[in-house]
């Protein structure tokens, strides 16, 4: 719709300050046609829209002005009030800050539309921690890696030595963090190259008073999706053909170690499934654990396995 892209161009220009026509257009997915349009229509709606010619030029607004958030509906306030698990801000000491700030942005607002956020609050809680223990500790070194990429520093520290080897001293770019399953990941410029550290294994990191040039070019949200993907392809893979019953299909695809590759209905009931299952020996008990619902097509060595591994089971509970 016209006025969601106007809002969003008003929004962009007020957070980014003067941007081309050709930024804005590549920003909106529209043409630069649409985006002169637009900025014409907000120039007659009374909005301070300036633009400036020439090398360097662009739009902007007027110095000083500042939209207000009454343009934000209910739905999205609401959404931005919830939240998940609070580890993350609170490692990074930023708990209080959202707090504090989600309690002016609900402020912000009209009762009725504070009333909204608060229903949606009390009936959607989004919890990343895990089911097993305590969530897990802070690594010290991530007040470090903190101060580091808030302040474009340069990061020293050692790394490696896993394999039995030494580790190995390190000055670093660092470029962002990130935290999954409440484990956090420094990425950083290495040797020209933008690498994944796990921060719990950084060994005594020192954040340096040499500053570096961020990277404009730089997305995390990218690189940590290529590395994710990069980790991916190195892990172990076994591969298997099973049958197994169609109603079974549901608890093998939510195994977390199992990536099914295909899988192909046989009409009876059954369905004939190959999968990955990351090694011989959890593809054993993971086959196991189905009992006599999952056979094994293929290979071989995993049917024999299988086979005789519920061979001593039997004769396990029969001597007993």
């Amino acid at each position: 719709m016209r006025a969601d892209r106007l809002l969003k161009i008003v929004l962009l220009l007020q957070s980014r300050g003067r941007m081309t026509t050709s930024e804005l257009a590549d920003e909106l997915e529209v043409t630069r046609r649409t985006v002169s349009r637009d900025m014409e229509a907000l120039g007659q709606a009374g909005l301070p829209v300036e633009a400036l010619r020439g090398r360097g030029g662009g739009w902007s607004l007027m110095d000083g002005y500042r939209s207000g958030l009454t343009a934000m509906t209910p739905q999205e306030t609401a959404a931005l009030m919830i939240r998940a698990s609070a580890g993350p801000l609170r490692d990074l000491g930023l708990e209080e800050s959202y707090e504090s700030a989600r309690r002016k942005l609900q402020a912000a607002y009209p009762g009725s539309d504070r009333r909204d956020a608060a229903f949606l609050r009390s009936r959607l809680l989004i919890d990343e921690a895990g089911w097993h223990g305590s969530a897990p500790d802070v690594p010290e070194a991530l007040a470090v890696c903190q101060e580091a990429v808030w302040d474009v520093c340069l990061l020293r520290f050692a790394y490696g030595g896993d394999g039995g080897g030494p580790a190995r001293e390190r000055t670093v770019r660092p470029l962002g963090l990130v935290v999954k399953r409440g484990v956090w990941y420094l990425i950083a410029r290495d040797e020209g190259a933008d690498k994944t550290f796990r921060v719990s294994k950084l060994g005594n990191p020192r954040k340096l008073e040499e500053t570096f040039d961020y990277p404009e070019a730089f997305d995390l949200a990218a690189c940590w999706a290529a590395s994710l993907a990069s980790f991916t392809s190195r892990l172990p893979h076994y591969e298997a053909e099973l049958l197994l019953p169609e109603t079974e299909l549901p608890a093998f695809k939510r195994e977390r170690y199992v990536r099914v590759l295909r899988e192909q209905s046989r009409g009876d009931g059954t369905a004939r499934v190959r999968a990955d299952l990351a090694t011989p020996e959890f593809a054993l008990r993971f086959v196991l654990g189905f009992g006599a619902s999952v056979r094994v097509l293929e290979p071989g060595e995993l049917a024999g396995a299988v086979a005789e591994e519920a061979g001593r089971l039997a004769r396990l509970y029969k001597n007993s």
